[in-house]
């Protein structure tokens, strides 16, 4: 415990920071024994509270005075300040020099508050995959995470806050593909309507809309002119992480993907956003959709409590604006100044069968 607690105020005083409080030490030191039960068998509160007392006692650290206390027993200051430069490690040089045939220290030798002991036992983990790098197979981050780090979500949640400005991977300068660790998209909910090489794709935002665009398909193969090879429910903001797995059912390569979601700011800025984080990807509106939408919307819908952002739009405008004659783009402005909305749900099977007629 008395480890946990020095590398934490040494991680804390990477940041520039000398106060903290006594809880987020306590749970930062809980965590590093892996569960409340595990802290409880090595001393508990009472070991903690000891631990602190001798830290005080040393100077190393002090009360604020001002500061209530966190109501245990027996009771410490919820604030505290870092006195001295005590707590920081230093690793040996010897080691550094042997491990850099490898590794990148640069960043540690910068910030040498950094090298404390949990964080050389993670490099010396680093440093034993990559010599054996070879021998490895490929994993995924939280596998990987779990196996170096000792926590699966390491790499993917943050859990370095403490630990100076940049992650530990981008402190040794390595990549995920040194580590031999990919990130894997979670399975999203999708349709193929038989088609063993997938190449025509539409994301559909919302639920109802993606089974009313599978009935319709089963049915009569094409929508709107366009036939998909699969349909793709992207479930809201969900799609932006979970597209990954697309390449577990088509090549990335050849797809053409139409989304079609709510008119909207969330709506828009979904297709935004899938644009800017997969570039590789051939990725358009499905114009007809929108077109459609836009006319037979007949009533105002209010947009709730979304927050517009004029920068999605702006980018809907660019790619839709050479579809639309002016009524409907004066129609569409109409909506969006006026703070409402139009729900993909408005093109339901009746109408897709209509239209069809």
């Amino acid at each position: 415990m008395e480890k946990m607690i020095k590398n934490f105020l040494a991680l804390y005083e990477s940041k520039n920071k000398k106060r903290f409080d006594i809880t987020t030490l306590e749970s930062y030191v809980i965590t590093g024994c892996r569960g409340v039960q595990n802290y409880v068998d090595k001393g508990g509160y009472n070991e903690f509270y000891n631990q602190i007392m001798d830290l005080k006692e040393k100077k190393h650290i002090k009360e604020i005075g001002a500061s209530e206390y966190n109501r245990m027993n027996p009771p410490l200051k919820a604030r505290w300040q870092i006195t001295s430069e005590e707590v920081k490690h230093n690793w040996d040089p010897s080691k550094i020099l042997k491990y850099s045939d490898v590794l990148d220290f640069a960043y540690y030798k910068k910030n040498p508050s950094l090298q404390s002991d949990l964080e050389w036992e993670y490099i010396e983990n680093i440093y034993g995959f990559i010599k054996n790098r070879d021998q490895k197979k490929w994993a995924s981050i939280e596998e990987r995470s779990l196996e170096l780090f000792y926590d699966e979500k390491f790499l993917i949640q943050k859990k370095e806050t403490l630990k100076g400005k940049y992650g530990i991977l981008s402190r040794l300068k390595l990549t995920n593909e040194d580590l031999k660790m990919k990130r894997y998209g979670e399975m999203f909910i999708h349709w193929n309507r038989g088609v063993q090489n997938v190449k025509n794709i539409i994301i559909l935002e919302n639920h109802s809309t993606f089974f009313t665009y599978k009935r319709f398909v089963e049915k009569y193969e094409e929508i709107f002119g366009y036939t998909p090879d699969a349909l793709i429910y992207g479930e809201g903001k969900k799609i932006e992480g979970s597209l990954t797995f697309l390449e577990e059912i088509a090549n990335l390569s050849e797809v053409e993907i139409l989304y079609f979601g709510d008119f909207d700011s969330e709506g828009l800025g979904i297709y935004y956003r899938l644009k800017a984080r997969y570039p590789m990807l051939n990725i358009k509106l499905q114009f007809s959709a929108y077109i459609h939408l836009l006319s037979v919307c007949n009533r105002d819908y209010s947009l709730g409590g979304q927050q517009k952002k004029q920068l999605y739009l702006d980018f809907f405008l660019t790619e839709i604006t050479q579809y639309l004659d002016d009524d409907m783009l004066n129609k569409l402005l109409y909506i969006w100044e006026n703070d409402f909305r139009i729900p993909q749900e408005l093109i339901n099977y009746e109408y897709l069968v209509k239209v069809r007629e």
